[in-house]
């Protein structure tokens, strides 16, 4: 049996918490999340590697996505066909085994492991295409038991790309490949034209595809797009970017949604800058994110971020 990411099963109590302030974890960029028997498990670029052997993706757990424990590497060059720029690890549990999507080297690979903890090993050590270069995938599975991966391409921009996953989980149908989202508004065009990082909801049937835009290094920041089909015709919000910098925190983008243990709140999981004048460290950052009816057409998503005041901890309905 598949867990989605996107409805997760109940779980035990969260942790006494009462406020908290932004950020919640250094050294991260790129998180993805996973909830699985009672704890969040935490997969993100490492942007404080201290030496080699932290090349390849940590894990941390947390009962309430504030405070995080290190529970060491889940994944290590080693295991893996490439050696360097591990980014934007991508996690889901099928059947049994947990399947990391991720980039290394700029191309995309795929590893497995019957832990969440890991050890994650690349059984076959080639990436999903060897002469494309590709980043920033992303599991999703359908209300009909259908996978999919989206991802981001190179070209004279960074663009989002999607795909119906092959029954093996490993690979993807090629025929199905589908070009989905270009920078084209001002806000995905600072420093380099940017949408990446996708992130797949499903709601009322709908498909909100949340990405980033602009180069990295910029003021950064999130949006949505929204179809009636996995693989589109998207249109963007009109309002993006739902989530940006503002005068105390730059470069907020690439993140991942997780819902609270009894399904009812939602949460944006991101990274933001070290400081206004500096990227790296990277710094994990989490706030609520709802959908907000409308008279006319479709729901649409609030962040409610990013904060940097002291927040009520989540789940206090728990306590």
């Amino acid at each position: 049996m598949a867990m989605e990411q996107t409805n997760h099963p109940g779980g035990p109590a969260a942790q006494a918490c009462q406020m908290f302030v932004n950020p919640v974890l250094d050294g991260c960029a790129d998180p993805d999340v996973i909830f699985y028997e009672g704890k969040y498990y935490l997969y993100a670029t490492n942007t404080d590697m201290k030496d080699a052997s932290e090349m390849g993706f940590k894990v941390y757990t947390s009962e309430d996505l504030v405070h995080w424990t290190d529970a060491g590497m889940a994944l290590k060059a080693c295991d893996s066909w490439g050696e360097k720029q591990f980014w934007a690890p991508d996690i889901v549990y099928v059947d049994g085994i947990f399947y990391l999507s991720y980039s290394v080297e700029e191309h995309l690979c795929i590893a497995t492991s019957r832990s969440p903890l890991g050890p994650f090993v690349q059984e076959v050590k080639k990436p999903l295409h060897e002469d494309i270069k590709e980043i920033d995938s992303h599991f999703f599975q359908d209300g009909d038991g259908a996978w999919y991966l989206y991802f981001v391409r190179f070209f004279d921009s960074n663009q989002i790309w999607g795909a119906r996953l092959a029954d093996d989980m490993m690979s993807i149908r090629e025929e199905t490949l589908t070009r989905l989202l270009v920078p084209d508004t001002p806000w995905e065009c600072k420093q380099w034209p940017v949408n990446e990082a996708p992130y797949m909801i499903r709601h009322k049937g709908l498909y909100y595809l949340t990405y980033s835009g602009s180069h990295c290094l910029s003021d950064y920041g999130s949006g949505y797009a929204v179809s009636d089909s996995p693989l589109g015709h998207y249109e963007k919000y009109g309002n993006n970017p739902i989530l940006r910098s503002n005068d105390k925190v730059h470069g907020v983008g690439h993140h991942c949604i997780t819902w609270s243990p009894d399904n009812k709140e939602m949460f944006i999981i991101y990274h933001q800058h070290y400081d206004l004048t500096r990227m790296s460290p990277r710094r994990l950052c989490v706030d609520r994110i709802h959908f907000e009816a409308q008279e006319n057409g479709p729901d649409i998503l609030v962040a409610e971020g990013p904060t940097t005041e002291p927040q009520p901890c989540f789940f206090q309905q728990e306590q």
